[in-house]
């Protein structure tokens, strides 16, 4: 074996997770719970390296402790199952807040005044292309107590991590596992991105999925993977040519 390759499956072995909140991940989360023996094994041996890998650091005197870090490298993990670790590469850090936080934005006005407009917003999880992943962990606590809203802060933003894969930007168009064909992909979630917005501009409370996936082809991108896994059945019914690729993309081809 190789000498690095055996090194790091020492420190896999001498990796601890919280076991309860691990098993806890199953019992709270149907699409986990749906898992067979070997991918749940496989889940574990991840959510150890993903244990490994990334720094986690709680902001604000948050204390980030093995119950907490457990749950969030699960559920980073959950969405790579059939991708590959891997695709979890290129990032080192998590950051968590207690609560929800704010991120300061900026925009410059597509003419030549040189305007840019400045605001703050309130997140409940972000991604940087290179950077930290940053989480809320009341957000995700309440996303698990409350999974008829068909949210998941962890896994949308892995989401957006998967996306900007391809050419460091998240765009909606992630790089694909070979087979699937891009321009399909491209076809199937502009037209059902479109129709959304189109909903969405009329009465938003008739949008089939959550509106904010209409925000931007990134956003309709990690909002479907959030009711791939979270509600698989409420997608096929809104978007069936969606379903169909995020299955094939996630299964990994």
């Amino acid at each position: 074996m190789n000498p690095l390759r055996w090194w790091r499956q020492r420190r896999l072995a001498q990796v601890e997770l919280c076991g309860r909140t691990f098993a806890e991940g199953f019992e709270r989360l149907p699409g986990l719970a749906a898992l067979d023996p070997a991918g749940r094994e496989r889940l574990a041996d991840y959510t150890r390296q993903f244990l490994l890998d990334k720094a986690f650091a709680g902001a604000h005197g948050l204390e980030v402790d093995l119950p907490m870090r457990t749950r969030i490298a699960q559920l980073a993990c959950w969405p790579v199952l059939g991708l590959g670790y891997g695709e979890l590469g290129g990032w080192h850090e998590v950051i968590v807040y207690p609560g929800a936080f704010r991120a300061r934005r900026e925009r410059h006005e597509d003419d030549d005044s040189g305007v840019v407009t400045e605001w703050e917003e309130e997140l409940a999880g972000e991604s940087w292309d290179a950077g930290p992943l940053v989480l809320s962990w009341e957000d995700l606590e309440t996303d698990l107590a409350q999974p008829d809203d068909v949210m998941n802060v962890v896994v949308h933003e892995i989401a957006h991590k998967l996306d900007a894969r391809h050419g460091g930007v998240a765009d909606g168009g992630p790089p694909l596992p070979r087979g699937m064909d891009p321009g399909e992909w491209e076809r199937v979630f502009k037209a059902a991105y479109d129709d959304l917005c189109a909903i969405v501009d009329v009465d938003e409370t008739r949008a089939p999925i959550d509106p904010y996936a209409a925000t931007a082809p990134e956003e309709f991108f990690a909002v479907s993977s959030e009711y791939h896994f979270l509600a698989p059945e409420l997608l096929a019914d809104a978007y069936p040519d969606v379903a169909r690729l995020l299955a094939r993309f996630y299964s990994g081809g």
